[in-house]
Parts: structure tokens; C-alpha cells; sequence
């Protein structure tokens, strides 16, 4: 349900991020374009019922 719900945004559908569960504690792999991105990630995450933790690994890509 959490990839749906990422896929599903309009912010994050064109992202590659990996979400890994077990018992209710979430991990996210990934990058984002900025950090907004990368909050709006956790929250759908945290949104999800029976998500007891989300640990956000995404790393914000740098723009040159």
C-alpha cells in the first residue's frame, strides 16, 4: 500500500524508491529531487495503516 500511495502522488510518482517493511517499521531507499519530496515520502509512509516507524534513507539529489 505505501508504494501505491507513492506512486500515486503527483510529487513522487516519476521516483524510484524503495520501500522495505517489517513489522510496521518502514524503510525508504531511494533519492528525491529536493527535500520537500523527500518529506512528502514520509508522510504518505506514516499515513499508512499498521506503520508504526519510517526511516527515511532517501538522499536529495544535487543540482549542478
Amino acid at each position: 500500500e505505501i508504494k501505491a500511495r507513492l506512486v500515486g502522488d503527483p510529487q513522487l510518482k516519476a521516483l524510484s524508491i524503495n520501500v522495505d517493511t517489517t513489522d510496521g517499521r518502514v524503510v525508504l531507499h531511494g533519492t528525491a529531487p529536493d527535500t520537500a519530496s523527500r518529506t512528502r515520502a514520509t508522510e504518505l509512509a506514516r499515513g499508512v495503516d499498521g506503520v508504526l516507524n519510517v526511516n527515511n534513507e532517501l538522499s536529495v539529489q544535487s543540482r549542478n
